[in-house]
């Protein structure tokens, strides 16, 4: 089989996937949702909680450039606007794409045009995993504490729990190591680069990467939080920290399946007594605050684009 009959197959599987959850998600909706309560959630929020977490939301891409600009300062001439831009395009391909690889992917074709394809692919994927495993560590750890203050399970599993996020320190501790043979064992085979080097630079900056994350995380819960009490509902901050970096995680799927922070989002929401429809408006609420934003900067940082297309028309 040709590598281009494997690409095409691959992408008619994953077409497929997305289309069946498209239509399970169509199905959810219609069947299990009470439109009308959907409707009168959505109704309940004000201009003001929309403009008060639009604030808020707006942060948020300035953080996700920032943890991109501390991997990428030491191998990068550009500046913290372009970077800011680049981050922005790939926001919105993620929107329209409804994948959260659109963004990596973008980073990397900006990255790759001024120090190559290998460089490039490897600065990527330590923002990508680095992200990852600091947010697996913080729903880890919050969730010990949730199992013991708002739970009767057992002492001792919490002990067992506790020596596992233990392990998945000491085993973050040498991602570096890791990611080296990786690389080595099956990406970079032909040619050889200093790796080594590469995170040796990064990993200087490691305790800025995990306050930008740890910023990104008390972000996201805050405009969670700020949603639910604009909805008139009382679920608790703690509980919220819990919750948003899972859902967080379930996001990254979304390359794979149509609408996984919405249904992630109901899903998770279950347990603690959220009803459906609640749930739902909350997600939906995010979704188009977001749009609102990437919107917003794409507008703003475009501004000269706009007007030269205006003037070329007018011509």
């Amino acid at each position: 089989m040709s590598k281009t009959q494997k690409l095409y197959i691959k992408k008619y599987f994953i077409f497929s996937i997305k289309t069946l959850t498209f239509f399970l998600f169509v199905y959810f909706f219609f069947n299990f949702i009470n439109q009308k309560y959907l409707l009168s959630s959505l109704t309940k929020f004000t201009f003001e909680g929309i403009f008060i977490i639009y604030l808020l939301f707006l942060i948020l891409p300035i953080l996700l450039t920032l943890r991109w600009f501390i991997i990428v300062k030491n191998f990068s001439k550009m500046k913290f606007i372009d970077l800011l831009k680049n981050i922005i395009s790939g926001l919105s391909f993620s929107l329209i794409f409804s994948t959260a690889l659109a963004t990596d992917a973008t980073k990397f074709i900006k990255l790759k045009k001024e120090i190559g394809y290998q460089k490039s692919l490897i600065l990527v994927s330590i923002d990508k995993f680095s992200a990852l495993f600091l947010k697996i560590f913080f729903v880890y750890i919050l969730m010990i504490f949730y199992l013991y203050f708002y739970t009767q399970i057992s002492f001792y599993y919490i002990l067992f729990l506790v020596f596992i996020y233990i392990f998945l320190l000491l085993f973050f501790s040498k991602i570096d190591q890791i990611i080296i043979f990786l690389y080595k064992r099956y990406l970079i085979k032909k040619k050889k680069l200093d790796i080594e080097l590469i995170l040796k630079k990064t990993k200087k900056d490691i305790i800025k990467l995990i306050v930008v994350n740890l910023l990104i995380q008390l972000l996201n819960i805050c405009i969670y939080f700020l949603i639910f009490f604009f909805l008139q509902n009382n679920l608790t901050f703690f509980k919220l920290s819990v919750f948003v970096p899972i859902v967080e995680l379930f996001a990254q799927f979304s390359f794979l399946v149509f609408g996984v922070r919405e249904i992630s989002t109901v899903y998770l929401l279950g347990f603690f007594n959220i009803e459906k429809e609640l749930a739902l408006a909350s997600a939906l609420i995010y979704l188009f605050i977001n749009y609102l934003v990437i919107i917003t900067f794409y507008a703003s940082l475009n501004i000269n684009r706009i007007n030269f297309f205006k003037k070329k028309n007018i011509d």
